[in-house]
């Protein structure tokens, strides 16, 4: 008996999920239901959803979200692409890489002790001990650093 209970719900259940929908107005409102709910009653013509996979919006004209292209580096400017991610991980980790700018080093390594101009620009950094270390610019984007260590 048992088996055919569950024989009986396992062949009912997907017609169960296929059920009509009906819409009509009552009262001047919409209303959906499972039959019938008026002589203005209309059968509305649905599928079930797709198997896993498949597209809810096919057939449709679907509009998808592309974000604008940007460009990498501009002509007028003289340092190389640096991207947004490398450039955060390189500032939270105290580092510097060749085509930073000044606000970038200044993120990363703070304010300099000292500013010396030329044909390069020179930040230093001194700390307690002796050590010290060296950034270089040319048109506002790092060529080089050094370092000293006692």
């Amino acid at each position: 008996m048992l088996k055919r209970t569950i024989l009986l719900i396992a062949l009912t259940a997907p017609a169960l999920g296929h059920a009509a929908v009906y819409q009509c107005k009552v009262n001047g409102q919409t209303v959906f239901s499972d039959r019938p709910c008026g002589d203005n009653a209309k059968e509305l013509d649905h599928k079930p959803a797709p198997a896993i996979g498949g597209r809810f919006d096919t057939g449709t004209d679907a509009e998808f979200y592309e974000p604008e292209t940007r460009q990498r580096s501009k002509a007028s400017d003289p340092c190389p692409y640096i991207n947004s991610t490398e450039l955060r991980r390189l500032i939270v980790q105290n580092k510097i890489k060749r085509g930073m700018k000044p606000d970038d080093v200044r993120r990363s390594w703070g304010s300099p002790s000292s500013i010396s101009t030329g044909d390069l620009t020179q930040w230093a950094y001194h700390y307690t001990g002796g050590s010290a270390n060296y950034v270089y610019f040319r048109n506002g984007c790092v060529v080089n650093w050094s370092g000293y260590y006692r």
